[in-house]
């Protein structure tokens, strides 16, 4: 079965705004190798959820230890679908209870996006800006 067609039967919509969750992570130090593997177990299912579209991993520069997992879903309820997923709170109880110094979760609807070759929704004065008609 294809994603899109999971995504129907779920009830995604493509018409609703996109989200991205942001959960910024720093494991205590006894904590992060348990956490990436906790992750790692978890990206398979990630990957099947409806509505999921990506996510990636990134350390911080700014502070040692610090951990960013971004991803990105074509709605609301499909993360929160992903959020309430058995595994997954069970993953977050233990990351709650015994991993984490601390984290911060937001979750933000995607306003606009573009790359650098399909600007369809790049702003007009940064298309002005850089020559592109």
């Amino acid at each position: 079965m294809s994603l899109d067609e999971l995504n129907r039967m779920s009830g995604v919509s493509a018409e609703s705004p996109k989200v991205a969750v942001l959960f910024e992570v720093k494991p205590k130090t006894e904590g992060k190798e348990e956490y990436l593997k906790l992750a790692a177990a978890l990206k398979t299912e990630l990957a099947k959820m409806p509505g999921f579209i990506r996510v990636e991993r990134f350390a911080s520069l700014n502070e040692e230890g610090k951990l960013l997992s971004l991803s990105v879903w074509e709605n609301e309820d499909a993360a929160a679908a992903w959020r309430n997923q058995l595994n997954h709170w069970g993953s977050q109880k233990k990351g709650h209870d015994a991993l984490f110094e601390r984290y911060h979760i937001s979750v933000a609807s995607i306003i606009r996006e573009y790359t650098q070759d399909d600007r369809m929704e790049a702003p007009a004065d940064s298309n002005q800006f850089l020559g592109i008609k």
